[in-house]
């Protein structure tokens, strides 16, 4: 059964594939493969690569649509190592908190801030039963855990707790939480891949009303394949949902959209590499995506058209996971390389995600 899996085998497993992977490729923004893409290659981005997508003369014509479709990061942006531990195995959940990056590692059980450039372990589960993976704030002294293991967590800052509250749906067992995205109303939306793949379609996306104090669940998205990182847009009417296995985008409607004209959809399908990991919006609406196995930061704008790629520096490893827009910059988890990197972007975040 899916609530049997050893999911601390496969992550180990995934560890020891980042270790021998290949790198390649060049930092900065790459542009879509066909000539037809003139424009949006000249409005900064550099070469093609093998997981663009081609953009149709209709779309790449004229200054308008080129600008639309410019890439945020400056070619010329170099990108810059923020932190490395070495004894991690898959870095992800990234927050930014009063003027602190947090993040997690999944394999270890353990919550980290960055402090003065140096990483301090703020949380570590000694009988390393919990694997927190996705996290929010929820306010100044809680956050909300996806953990694969044990459900809903929170874990309060001023106490150290770290609690289980919710692991099941309606009698059921989840499957493997992820990831999770805030709705700005006391609610959050869920994945619970566990270890759902393009054949066994089984995971799903969850609504949970924290504000409460409830915790009450209610199931969004079922038979999807891995459904991995999620997402809102700004007006919080959809939301965004990778679908790993598929190597795809799904957009949902969400609890506040009331027009029943509006259906899931696949909102944009990626190339290359294996399938988009974490997801996040900026305030403009633009969709970005942690590519694992293609070593970038893909792009679609809010009407699902291709922005050219971000790719990582030569030094990354192809296996990204989670992104984070802070202060100017772009944050992003190379689990592979055991790293945090960062490049500057002309964004702003999106304050629900």
């Amino acid at each position: 059964m899916a609530t049997e899996f050893d999911r601390r085998s496969f992550l180990k497993g995934a560890v020891a594939f980042g270790a021998v992977a290949a790198t390649g490729a060049l930092a900065g923004c790459n542009s879509s493969t066909a000539s037809e893409a003139s424009a949006a290659s000249s409005a900064g981005s550099s070469a093609a690569t093998a997981s663009s997508i081609a953009i149709g003369d209709k779309l790449a014509q004229g200054p308008q649509m080129s600008e639309i479709l410019k890439c945020p990061v400056d070619p010329s942006a170099e990108w810059e190592l923020m932190a490395r531990v070495e004894d991690t195995g898959i870095l992800e959940g990234m927050n930014w908190h009063d003027g602190t990056l947090w993040f997690i590692d999944v394999a270890t059980s353990r919550i980290f801030k960055l402090e003065d450039g140096e990483v301090v372990t703020v949380y570590e589960d000694p009988e390393k039963k919990a694997m927190p993976n996705g996290a929010k704030f929820i306010d100044d002294d809680t956050i909300l855990l996806c953990d694969r293991a044990m459900g809903l967590c929170t874990y309060t800052l001023s106490t150290g707790e770290y609690k289980q509250i919710v692991d099941s749906f309606e009698g059921a067992k989840f499957l493997g939480l992820n990831d999770l995205v805030l709705d700005g109303k006391g609610g959050a939306y869920f994945t619970d891949p566990g270890q759902s793949d393009y054949f066994n379609n089984v995971g799903s996306v969850y609504y949970v009303n924290y504000g409460d104090g409830s915790y009450a669940i209610e199931k969004i998205v079922s038979t999807a394949a891995y459904p991995n990182g999620i997402t809102i847009s700004p007006d919080g009417m959809f939301l965004y949902v990778a679908e790993f296995n598929t190597n795809s985008i799904l957009c949902v409607p969400s609890k506040s959209y009331t027009d029943a004209k509006d259906t899931p959809y696949v909102f944009a399908r990626l190339s290359g590499g294996h399938g988009p990991d974490g997801v996040l919006t900026d305030a403009a609406g633009n969709v970005y995506a942690a590519h694992l196995n293609a070593k970038e930061v893909a792009m679609v704008n809010d009407a699902g058209w291709p922005m050219p790629s971000i790719r990582l520096p030569e030094t990354a490893s192809p296996l990204v996971s989670n992104l984070l827009i802070a202060e100017g910059y772009l944050y992003v988890c190379d689990f592979g390389g055991k790293s945090i990197w960062r490049i500057a972007i002309d964004a702003e975040p999106n304050p629900l995600a």
